[in-house]
């Protein structure tokens, strides 16, 4: 019983010493407020669904290009992040479903693919990211949006493969806008 109260209070004499340590180090200089806004994207006229046809089948090329065999949900949305066309392919996992339309949601809305947020959410500070909105941003790579004339007209959103595949799809049809 002794032994243990003395190691309680040696473990709070410790903690207290750190933190006035760390108390009298100087506050950090604050972060350069840039002059121009991010993302400052103008949204245009949202996109049709024959146009949506042609990304799509942009994706589902360079999904399917050999050895590939990414099997994918397509999501293509408008300005609102509302559905404007889906695609599935055969055998996606029924989840993607669900996430390739949250993926294309967010990049809309946001105006800035969905890769950013799976960055920040890698560090102490992207843990306020899922009160951004209802529901919140997706943070996973596969949602990019659709500009043409320097003006967001929709978004697409791909899921079923890894992260990293999804982008590298959704951005092939993305790159058919201009």
């Amino acid at each position: 019983m002794r032994r243990n109260t003395l190691a309680i209070l040696v473990a709070c004499a410790a903690v207290t010493i750190c933190g006035q340590a760390q108390a009298q180090q100087p506050a950090a200089a604050p972060a350069a407020v840039p002059d121009q806004m991010p993302f400052d994207v103008p949204y245009g006229n949202s996109i049709t669904a024959d146009r949506a046809v042609d990304i799509v089948k942009a994706v589902v090329a360079e999904a399917t290009k050999s050895p590939r065999n990414w099997k994918l949900a397509i999501s293509v949305v408008d300005t609102h992040g509302e559905l404007v066309y889906f695609y599935k392919m055969d055998n996606t996992q029924h989840a993607s479903v669900t996430i390739s339309q949250n993926k294309a949601r967010t990049a809309a809305r946001f105006r800035r693919p969905t890769q950013l947020f799976n960055n920040v959410m890698q560090t102490p500070v992207g843990a306020y990211i899922a009160t951004l909105d209802s529901p919140p941003p997706t943070a996973s790579p596969g949602g990019i949006p659709l500009v043409e004339g320097g003006k967001i007209i929709g978004a697409v959103g791909c899921s079923g493969a890894t992260g990293d595949q999804d982008a590298v799809a959704c951005k092939a049809g993305a790159d058919t806008v201009k």
